[in-house]
């Protein structure tokens, strides 16, 4: 199946620097703050969703979608190990 603009590159455990650079950029071509959410860590406010900030919300969801990407990259063995993890 050929990779699409919306897919990210798998991981193929033969080379994880190439992988990374993909990676990379792929979340940097979705939006640059899904791309900073792989760097700076998330931290959950505590409180209602309804009552975050917006900047807060808008980090939220560049963290989800970045999770997500990263979730779509790897293969099941390798998401067992990162799953309960809360920020990209």
């Amino acid at each position: 199946m050929a990779e699409g603009i919306m897919t990210p590159p798998k991981l193929d455990n033969l080379n994880f620097l190439i992988w990374k650079v993909k990676m990379i950029v792929f979340l940097q071509s979705l939006e640059s703050q899904i791309a900073k959410a792989i760097t700076k860590p998330f931290s959950v406010l505590v409180g209602n969703e309804d009552t975050w900030p917006d900047i807060t919300t808008k980090k939220f969801d560049a963290n989800a979608k970045a999770r997500y990407a990263l979730f779509q990259a790897l293969n099941d063995d390798c998401i067992v190990r990162v799953i309960y993890y809360k920020s990209a």
